[in-house]
């Protein structure tokens, strides 16, 4: 492969497509030796972070700070939880971003012409799962070979040679943990709100895994309004 080659940084993921109904665009982007992730729904206010050190966190942005007047920089941390290392030839399972079909809404197309993976055809009552490994050194792409559970849907290299890389897969939620979330969120933050002002409103759940060997901290992009209630 040539040195000269330039290589993916940065990424933008959604599922549904461009004119039609569709969930929030995610942005995915490796800077140096660090990893960064982030949902239009968030706006400019919130970022999950992957250190190189191994520390990770979702975060409230200095954007934020400074647009609260009564808010320190140590008061921006959502959650904060340590990544595995990745050993010698393999890779770490860092993050998941989850995405149920039921979630995906008309909204207007966006607004900028910037390339989007888009992840459409997925059967009702299915969740778009998005998994990022973070890998070894590697002179090319170490993105395993597309299969009939999962398939990549990019990779991103770190300056050292190490890779982010993105894959695809189907997965189950239950609808009625959704439901039970999407109402203790609203009880919690929008008490008062009526089902109006709450059309447009998305929420993301941080899910933290009972065993990290077997799976990973992540989000999953929740509608505050069932279409179907």
């Amino acid at each position: 492969m040539s040195q000269n080659m330039r290589f993916r940084t940065e990424a933008r993921f959604a599922v549904g497509s461009r004119a039609g109904p569709r969930s929030s665009i995610w942005k995915c982007w490796v800077q140096g030796e660090e990893a960064y992730l982030i949902s239009r729904a968030f706006g400019t206010y919130q970022k999950v972070s992957f250190h190189s050190s191994g520390a990770c966190q979702w975060s409230c942005t200095d954007e934020w700070v400074k647009a609260q007047s009564n808010r320190r920089n140590s008061d921006r941390h959502i959650t904060r939880w340590t990544m595995p290392v990745a050993l010698p030839g393999q890779a770490t399972l860092a993050f998941a971003v989850q995405i149920p079909v039921s979630e995906i809404r008309p909204l207007p197309p966006p607004n900028d012409k910037k390339k989007v993976f888009w992840v459409s055809a997925a059967p009702t009552g299915a969740t778009i799962r998005f998994t990022f490994y973070i890998t070894d050194v590697s002179v090319d792409d170490p993105a395993p070979p597309d299969s009939d559970e999962r398939r990549k849907l990019f990779s991103l290299r770190f300056r050292s040679g190490r890779w982010m890389v993105a894959l695809l897969d189907l997965t189950s939620l239950s609808q009625s943990d959704l439901a039970a979330a999407r109402q203790a969120i609203i009880s919690q933050f929008w008490p008062s709100a009526s089902r109006q002002e709450l059309a447009d409103a998305r929420a993301a759940l941080f899910s933290q895994p009972i065993d990290p060997a077997l799976c990973c901290p992540g989000l999953i992009e929740l509608c505050l309004i069932d279409v179907q209630s």
